[in-house]
């Protein structure tokens, strides 16, 4: 294994070292919340609510399973060069960065199946992304090999229960109340500073998202330029908010919870109604080409 990294880390100059750093920050959580919220805003909303609850699931199981197999990295190990400490949250196995970039990549491919250039997008984000974890002396090659294994698994059951789970009709007061309990459970197995910040801004991701099929049903999709307003916008007073608060989420892991609810809360609700009235939105669905509606609003969400 000693050989292993010497042969890869033996290429290493800044240079390189630069550029593993930022796949491995791209393979990070808040690159997928942004994702997520781009998506949501300009693209197809159902699609990233669906999305979220996904990237959800698979890195609750991903921080469970490290606390089960508790295994150690490759840090400090003799011969072994280890950069971006701080991406180090957590054991080893399966390896979290692995694991994301397989679950949320594949699932994005289901939106754009025609699309190949998604597919060369992909592959080499997450090719690149466990190859990043090894060069930077994070994880062993079985902990990026489980997480690719865990990453596609988790996007091929989720695709199954999709059909029906999400078509089951259910009332607003009970849709809010699962999309926090659900959340705030997997704190059990997924307590780590990551797992407060994708918990709380999933939640209040959800119950937005529930929020605003019932009272607004924002349309996403628009021209060029309100896109770019809409995502300038929306990031950089997501960004802000979670900036005025980077003192105490730093010195307080749990502060990251409530931080991020209201960051989710504000991307699928409170920015589509400021949207609205700005006018970035694309026109009212009464306003497109008639069509035959075989389900409803519930069945969709």
């Amino acid at each position: 294994m000693l050989a292993f990294y010497q042969a890869i880390q033996s290429i290493h100059n800044p240079n390189i070292d630069v550029f593993f750093i930022l796949l491995s920050f791209l393979g990070s959580e808040p690159t997928y919340i942004v994702s997520i919220a781009v998506f949501f805003w300009n693209v197809d909303k159902r699609f990233g609510f669906r999305l979220a609850v996904l990237f959800l699931t698979s890195m609750a199981l991903n921080g469970l399973l490290k606390d089960v197999f508790h295994t150690q990295r490759p840090i400090g190990q003799a011969g072994v060069r280890s950069l971006y400490l701080s991406s180090a949250t957590g054991n080893s196995f399966p390896s979290g960065h692995s694991q994301g970039a397989t679950t949320f990549y594949p699932y994005v491919w289901r939106r754009w199946r025609q699309q190949k250039v998604w597919l060369g997008i992909g592959l080499f984000m997450i090719i690149g992304i466990g190859f990043s974890r090894l060069y930077l002396g994070m994880h062993w090659p079985g902990d990026i090999l489980g997480g690719y294994l865990l990453g596609s698994l988790m996007v091929l059951m989720f695709e199954r229960l999709d059909k029906a789970l999400f078509k089951i009709p259910i009332s607003l007061p009970s849709k809010l109340l699962l999309s926090i309990t659900l959340s705030l459970l997997l704190l059990l197995v997924y307590h780590t500073r990551e797992g407060w910040q994708i918990v709380g801004f999933v939640s209040g991701f959800t119950s937005g998202y529930f929020l605003e099929d019932t009272f607004l049903d924002y349309q996403e999709r628009t021209r060029l330029a309100p896109s770019i307003y809409k995502t300038l916008v929306g990031l950089t007073l997501l960004g802000l908010w979670v900036w005025l608060w980077r003192l105490l989420t730093q010195h307080y892991a749990w502060v990251n919870l409530p931080v991020l609810m209201l960051g989710g809360l504000w991307t699928s609700f409170g920015a589509p109604y400021i949207f609205r009235r700005f006018g970035w939105e694309g026109p009212l669905r009464s306003e497109k080409p008639t069509t035959i509606r075989t389900t409803s609003r519930t069945d969709q969400t």
